[in-house]
Parts: C-alpha cells; structure tokens; sequence
C-alpha cells in the first residue's frame, strides 16, 4: 500500500503570497480553474486570500465531499469568506444539525402545494416581460433576465407586491450586490462596501417591517408567499425560524433565485437561436402536450424534451456557478493525498460537467444524451451537479425549473427571435459571464 502523500505535494502553484491566485480567480469568476486543470489534472493545489485550497475534479470527489465524508467538512467555513460579509448565515452557511433543522423549517415552502401556488405570478410576469421585449428595439438579455427573476424573487420570496416597494427591494438589494465581490472591505460612506453594508442594513429593517405587517396579519399557514411559510414554519420538536435567520434567507434566497435562473435562461436563447431543430423540436412538443389550452402545472411536468434541454444547460452553462466551496475540518484521504484541516476544497462541477468519460464529446451541445437510452447523466448519481448535491442541493431546485420552464413555453408558443452577435461569431471558450454582457436579443410575435 503505498504512503499518502501531504496535500502541499500536490501539483499546482500558491502564487503570490497572501494573495495568491485570488486576482485571476476572481476575475474569472472561477473558471480560471480549467487552465490549472488542463495543466495538472484532477487534482491540484491553489491559494486564495492566504488560504490553501485543493481543487478536485470529477464524480468520486463530488460524491466523497457532498455524501460519504460530509461530516469532515464545512460549508460555512467554505463559503464564509465570501458570502457572510453579504448575506449572514443563511442555511448555505450552516452545517450538520443547525443546517438539517433549518431545512425542515423551510422546505415546505419549497415543495408539493406551495410550488403549485407561485405558478399564477411568475406566468403573470413572464407574460409583462415578453410583452415589454416584443414592444422594444434589441434587448440586453442578461440584464433583463436578472430584472425579471428578481422581481418573480421579491413578490414570491418576500410577498411584496407594491410597485413602489418592489422598486425599493430591487434598488436595495442592487446596492448591496455592488459591494459582494469587494476585496477591500472598509464599510466606510465613501466605499463601494461601505454602501453595499449600508444597504444590507436598509432591505433587513425593510424586512422586519414588513415581517412585523404579516404577524399581526395573522393567517399565516395559508400564504401563498415564502416569507409567510417561513413565519409559520414549526417542526415536529416545537422548532420555529428566529426573525434574524428569516431575513438571511430571504436575501440570499432573492440572490440564490435570480441569478441562477438569469443564467440559464439567458443561455437557453442564444442555444434555441443557434439550434432551429431544438426549437422546433420544443414547439412540437408544447403543440402536443398543452395544445389550445392554457398553460398549467400538469403541462410543465410532460414536458420531456424540454427537460433534456434544461440539463444541457445546466451541464454546460452551470447555474449555481463553477464551484462549490467546503473547509475540511477533519482529514480528508483523497487520490493519494491527505488534505488536513485548515484548508479549502474546491469542487469544480463545471469541469466534472465536461469530462468525456461522462459525456459524450462534452463540448457538443446534445441535449439528447439525457433521453433514454443514453441517459448519461445517470451513470453517477454525481455526473450532474449544476444544483449542488448531498444535504446542501439548492433547496429552491424545483423553484428554478418550474420558472425557467414557463418562461420557455410562453416564449416558444407566442415569439420568435434572434440574437446578436452571431452565435458564430460568440467565442465559448470564453467564461460564459464575458460573453452575457454583449449579448442582445431582437423578439418578434409570431
């Protein structure tokens, strides 16, 4: 049996010092990560603002980190440098017990009846926002796209439904993103952090306002919003959601809901641009599937081919970002290394999502490999991770879908439309975040 070796051998480079590679990190957002993976393979070593990091590539390290050693590392620790200064401690950021009791406290409002209740306003503002496009010159799509689910986000999330309150949390919540990525944390006035802090603390006593409003409304177990499910949310030992961790959630919630979805939906127009058979191939099935009728719940889960399409999207353009982040705190045995506590493990889905020993010429756009009998999303439970995996899976999965999917079928049924530049002309090497901001989209009624 041959001796593990210490994770300071691995392959890889720590860059500067106390910096290391954060600049280029940072600047990629992430995917910076697949030239240090071309250059040392699956596993390899990296450091980010003076902490080291072990980067694993593929499914056996999603499924150790996600399931089998879980209890030998942390999110919170993984995440926290990034995200706590931002949005608190939110379930993304717990661990173990704390984060298994806050995830029964929310996750009915997540599930079966309270999903089919949000159908009604997001097709309400699916409806608005393409009817806007249609009345416009070209559009910047990612812009609109972070536009329509944040604002999808506000009304089901927070139950806000004013026009000038929804206006209110959608200028709050911009401020405070301005300052998230911020390597210079000085929460002075003059700062771009400063008014990022500034903000944060105006949407939380925006919040508690209004969370004060639905307590005394009462009623509580029949709302058709989150925040009104997260109030009377108790579990079976009496537990109840503090005001505090309610508010962590909801503002990372609104971030979690709108960026994720801008992204794929953003992407899912410029790949049914570019693939004409994709989009006739999902007209004809909205044709036979919903037909004349008006759109509804039961059409959305019938929708087989489109559901293919939402994977390929998922795999090639990952929703929830190219990494998920864990601090090891016991030792962690891993292709012959021992990462020990004190470092960070990267597991980079978005490279696992293009390995050619699960999908079939990974750089092709084929939905079709998810359909039977190829179905090679299915040879690991692990192979397909855009929503994350084990305990910490986006709790807001079916969310996403159902609100991606009623924006495509509306969208398909009703419009046709293309975007500049041309697909030929777009380089997909490139972070798919480059590419987002020059793309444009013209929309026409069919």
């Amino acid at each position: 049996m041959s001796q593990l070796k210490s994770a300071e051998e691995m392959p890889g480079n720590f860059g500067l010092p106390i910096l290391g590679e954060t600049l280029r990190l940072f600047a990629t957002q992430g995917w910076g990560l697949a030239k240090n993976y071309e250059q040392y393979g699956p596993v390899f070593k990296t450091s980010i603002l003076g902490t080291k990091h072990a980067v694993l590539v593929g499914t056996e390290a999603n499924k150790l980190i996600l399931q089998e050693k879980a209890d030998h590392v942390s999110s919170y620790l993984g995440w926290k440098p990034a995200m706590e200064h931002i949005f608190g401690r939110p379930m993304m950021l717990q661990d173990e017990e704390e984060h298994r009791c806050t995830r029964r406290l929310i996750a009915p409002a997540f599930h079966g009846k309270a999903i089919a209740n949000y159908f009604d306003i997001m097709q309400i503002e699916v409806n608005n926002c393409l009817e806007n496009w249609a009345a416009h010159s070209t559009i910047a799509i990612k812009n609109e796209f972070n536009q329509l689910a944040l604002r999808i986000g506000i009304r089901l999330l927070l139950g806000v439904q004013l026009q000038n309150q929804i206006e209110q949390v959608e200028q709050l919540y911009n401020n405070l993103m301005q300052g998230a990525l911020t390597l210079l944390r000085l929460d002075l006035p003059f700062t771009k952090y400063g008014r990022s802090q500034k903000a944060r603390r105006q949407l939380k006593a925006f919040l508690q306002n209004i969370i004060s409003d639905r307590q005394m409304q009462g009623n509580l177990k029949e709302s058709c919003d989150v925040l009104g499910l997260f109030l009377a949310a108790v579990d079976e030992e009496g537990n109840a959601l503090a005001q505090s961790q309610i508010i962590d959630e909801l503002i990372h919630l609104l971030n979690a809901a709108h960026f994720t979805t801008a992204t794929s939906l953003t992407w899912a127009m410029v790949e049914l641009a570019r693939y004409s058979q994709w989009r006739d191939k999902l007209r004809q099935e909205l044709t036979e599937v919903v037909g004349d009728e008006p759109l509804n719940l039961g059409h959305l889960k019938q929708l087989n081919q489109m559901t293919y399409f939402l994977k390929e999207i998922e795999r090639l353009y990952n929703p929830a970002g190219v990494i998920l982040l864990r601090g090891v705190v016991k030792e962690i045995e891993y292709a012959g290394y021992r990462i020990p506590p004190g470092w960070v493990i990267i597991i980079a889905q978005g490279l696992t999502h293009r390995l050619p020993e699960i999908y079939t010429n990974p750089e092709r756009f084929d939905p079709e490999r998810f359909a039977s009998p190829r179905e090679e999303d299915k040879k690991d439970p692990f192979a397909l991770i855009g929503f994350g995996g084990g305990e910490h899976i986006c709790i807001g999965m079916e969310f996403a879908k159902m609100e991606m999917k009623i924006f495509l079928a509306t969208l398909l049924q009703r419009y046709d439309w293309s975007v500049t530049p041309e697909y030929k002309t777009i380089n997909y090497q490139q972070p798919p975040f480059k590419v987002e901001e020059k793309l444009r989209v013209l929309l026409k009624i069919l």
